[in-house]
């Protein structure tokens, strides 16, 4: 039960748009399968699910990429409660262009630590983390070196105490401008108490129609997401838990991470859409820092296409 309990979360993160990329992750927005220029049918479901080809890196030492094949996308938008791909939520409208909504949705970070991702059932694992590296066979078990070289030594996080998944909730603005660009802010907190701390996003796009290619519409974006030292610390320091050997122990900071991205999307009819996006997330210092992190970004790749129920 605690599988499938598990299992069914990684589903809903892998379908996640508004989620925070070190992990991130998730990549259903990589189809970008709405746009700021397109009406939303109020009170009914949506379905959708992308095919194609893809990827999402992953930064950690033994970490696994995973393979984007099958992307799933579930929608709901009611006078005010909406369920956008794992984010639930409450909304009102402020003025015409403002809104402010009580939000609820997976925190992202515990991807890159999941031995239940949906690369696992659907797909064949596509492993492009380093294999050439040096890590650690043990933290417990270290040949005789200075504290400054077993400080430095490499940390797969199969060495390491379990990462849990949690609930973050909180506040998010949303403003849409003239001309199809968008700025959002939120600020979440962990609702279970995992990491007992907080994190906050600034987002901005900006979606246009080509007029001379009216089937063809382009979404370019950027995201500062911020994350408290608990967070950071949570998921990225190495203590006690992990092992007693003080010399591996490292301690994360708060900091933010950046990502750009951008999708192009033609529709091909009134089912189907054709779909590429890309994104890269360059890591705080703090998190690039640790011991289990083998890449300074992370990056999303998709290309496929989009069927509507």
């Amino acid at each position: 039960m605690k599988k499938l309990y598990s299992l069914l979360l990684t589903l809903i993160i892998c379908a996640a748009t508004n989620a925070s990329e070190v992990a991130q992750v998730t990549a259903i927005e990589a189809a970008s399968l709405d746009s700021q220029q397109e009406k939303v049918e109020i009170g009914q479901w949506n379905f959708a699910v992308g095919l194609g080809y893809g990827r999402r890196t992953n930064p950690l030492y033994d970490g696994k990429d995973t393979p984007l094949y099958l992307l799933p996308s579930i929608s709901y938008y009611g006078e005010q409660v909406f369920f956008d791909d794992g984010v639930l939520g409450y909304s009102y409208d402020i003025t015409p262009n403002l809104s402010l909504s009580a939000i609820t949705q997976l925190n992202a970070h515990a991807a890159n630590f999941s031995r239940w991702h949906p690369s696992n059932f659907f797909v064949a694992q596509t492993n492009l983390s380093a294999r050439e590296d040096n890590f650690s066979q043990s933290l417990d078990v270290v040949s005789p070196a200075t504290d400054e070289e077993i400080a430095k030594m490499p940390v797969a996080i199969s060495e390491l105490a379990d990462r849990d998944w949690t609930l973050d909730a909180g506040l998010q603005l949303n403003y849409f401008g003239d001309s199809n660009w968008m700025l959002q802010l939120n600020l979440l907190h962990d609702v279970l108490n995992v990491y007992n701390g907080l994190n906050g996003q600034m987002r901005l796009e900006k979606s246009w129609r080509i007029k001379n290619i009216p089937a063809l519409s382009l979404k370019l974006f950027g995201t500062l997401d911020w994350h408290s030292q608990k967070l950071a610390n949570y998921y990225y320091g190495i203590g006690e838990r992990d092992t007693q050997l003080v010399a591996s122990h490292y301690s994360a900071k708060s900091g933010v991470n950046r990502t750009l991205g951008f999708s192009a999307n033609y529709h091909l009819s009134s089912n189907w859409r054709a779909a590429l996006s890309y994104r890269l997330t360059n890591l705080d210092a703090s998190i690039k820092d640790s011991p289990m992190v083998r890449e300074n970004h992370s990056d999303t790749l998709f290309v496929g296409a989009v069927y509507h129920f």
